[in-house]
């Protein structure tokens, strides 16, 4: 009881830093007891996903209010100018990164049109953000921080059964999405420009696009409204699965060799595990397979984003989080004392990644939460 108290008391200062302090809108509170309220409830229960997948699809939902009218403030469009990619005013996308680094190194190009420092969405500071966040949760940015991914993990729960089953075929959409990320590199590298964005990124028709001024401007709109019906809509709804996630996105990819450097994994007992298989069948990532468990690999596929799916379902209780850099926790005689013991409650894998990951979903979504909910207000009090 003392540790979740010391959590939580934690991650209220860290809400009331970057939510409330010195402000005053309701708009802050509000989102600040939100956030708190599902903190208190994961490490009160114990159930990491539930109250993450609230927070995720909230926040998804809440970024796009944010966004369209931050555009809408900076432009008067959610239409990129031309002159906005001159000026390189396009906010960076974490999405980008795989895609700028070899044109970088070999060029010195940022082939992104996005400003170097000086903006909310900064080259340097999604950079920053993004090398904090590989080597504390790694991959779990797509579960806990990407504000994108919150759109597939709410349409995947509309279905309260899975329609399409996919496990036979995880290991060809695990080739697909690497295949898919070296192409998209290549072919960025190629031609000096962000080739996913212009082209296949499915979430520009909730965020910003270009302006429809020719055939080929056309025909990518109609494959971004395309790639987000058929990928974010209809496939998680149809299995239940976080289908573009795991299949089309060139940052899932990515994080997938950046979660090596990662502090926390998560690891399956393979003494405990009865083979029930139901990890690999919630797990929204395609992570585990039937070889996973057979084979007692011991930890899922490299495509894990640690979301916790596979640790609530698992009767054996055989699935947790782990530290990447040690086998066990605290052992010897100095873990059977009563401080030992202590120590070991306060360094507990699973709430410290907890804590980690949920410290940046705040930080993430503190200018977006609380922006969106007062453009909300606004609309229902007519900019009262």
């Amino acid at each position: 009881m003392a540790v979740k108290i010391f959590f939580s008391l934690c991650m209220s200062a860290v809400v009331y830093f970057f939510i409330v302090a010195g402000k005053s809108s309701p708009a802050e509170w509000i989102y600040a007891g939100f956030l708190m309220v599902l903190f208190v409830q994961m490490i009160r229960t114990g159930d990491f996903s539930k109250y993450r997948r609230i927070f995720q699809f909230t926040f998804a939902f809440l970024f796009a209010i944010s966004f369209i009218g931050i555009l809408y403030d900076e432009r008067g469009s959610m239409a990129i100018a031309e002159d906005s990619i001159q000026n390189s005013e396009i906010p960076f996308c974490h999405i980008t990164i795989p895609l700028t680094m070899l044109p970088y190194f070999i060029t010195k190009t940022v082939i992104f049109p996005a400003r170097i420092i000086g903006h909310f969405a900064s080259v340097i500071s999604m950079l920053l953000i993004w090398f904090i966040v590989t080597i504390t949760i790694g991959r779990g940015w797509c579960s806990w921080v990407c504000f994108y991914g919150g759109w597939e993990d709410g349409v995947s729960r509309l279905s309260k059964k899975t329609r399409f089953r996919l496990l036979s075929y995880n290991k060809d959409i695990r080739a697909f999405q690497f295949a898919f990320l070296f192409f998209i590199i290549l072919v960025s590298f190629a031609f000096l420009s962000s080739v996913y964005c212009e082209w296949f990124c499915p979430f520009k028709i909730v965020t910003e696009f270009s302006q429809i001024t020719d055939i080929p401007g056309l025909i990518a709109t109609v494959m971004f409204i395309g790639l987000f019906l058929g990928l974010v809509i209809v496939m998680p709804f149809l299995t239940r699965k976080r289908f573009q996630c795991v299949s089309f996105c060139p940052f899932g990819a990515f994080q997938s060799f950046a979660d090596r450097l990662s502090s926390f994994r998560i690891s399956i007992d393979t003494d405990k595990c009865s083979g029930c298989m139901k990890c690999a069948s919630s797990c929204p990532f395609c992570a585990i397979d039937k070889d996973t468990i057979t084979g007692k690999k011991g930890r899922p596929e490299i495509t894990c984003a640690k979301c916790g799916e596979c640790i609530a379902v698992c009767p054996e209780k055989a699935i947790s989080y782990q530290f990447s850099f040690v086998r066990k926790g605290c052992s010897g005689p100095e873990a059977e004392s009563k401080t030992g013991e202590i120590i070991q409650m306060f360094l507990e894998p699973g709430t410290l990644f907890l804590f980690s990951a949920f410290t940046f979903s705040v930080i993430i979504s503190s200018k977006f939460g609380p922006d969106a909910l007062m453009r909300i207000f606004s609309i229902f009090t007519g900019g009262l």
